[in-house]
């Protein structure tokens, strides 16, 4: 295995420990109180992680690829309109909508986090829904932990 792969492998590993360890002062910084978004997030994060330790377990590239991380870039083309938009997922302090770093917590990275490419999903816009196939996924670095 490359250093960049080590490197890539180190990151997830820290992802892993800090939902892991921190996962209940995360949830309490951003949801201080027990409502139905807070579960939502809770049980995609606990998803999130199993993908991680299944990835981790037989680890490549495209087995890295396979999935929207967090610190992934995600493609997507709009299927009204054959646009297309990319966006990296983020932790929430990392976010810069100039860059296109949005959060995993934002409407669009939640839905977004752990899409498949080549599938189709229907983005839940403020608007209405909105079609989306998952062009590209490229694990792109930017998802170090807090």
């Amino acid at each position: 295995m490359n250093h960049s792969l080590d490197g890539t492998r180190n990151q997830l590993v820290n992802q892993l420990v800090y939902l892991d360890e921190g996962l209940v002062n995360f949830l309490n910084e951003y949801f201080p109180s027990p409502n139905q978004q807070r579960i939502i997030v809770e049980n995609t994060l606990n998803n999130y992680t199993s993908i991680i330790e299944d990835m981790l377990r037989n680890f490549s590239v495209n087995n890295l690829n396979s999935y929207a991380l967090i610190g992934s870039k995600v493609t997507v083309q709009y299927l009204d309109d054959n646009t297309t938009e990319s966006f990296v997922i983020v932790f929430p302090s990392s976010t810069n909508p100039d860059k296109n770093l949005i959060s995993f917590l934002s409407p669009i990275g939640l839905q977004l986090l752990m899409a498949q490419q080549n599938e189709t999903y229907e983005l839940e816009i403020p608007s209405g829904t909105i079609p989306v196939r998952v062009q590209d996924i490229q694990y792109y670095n930017h998802g170090s932990v807090e």
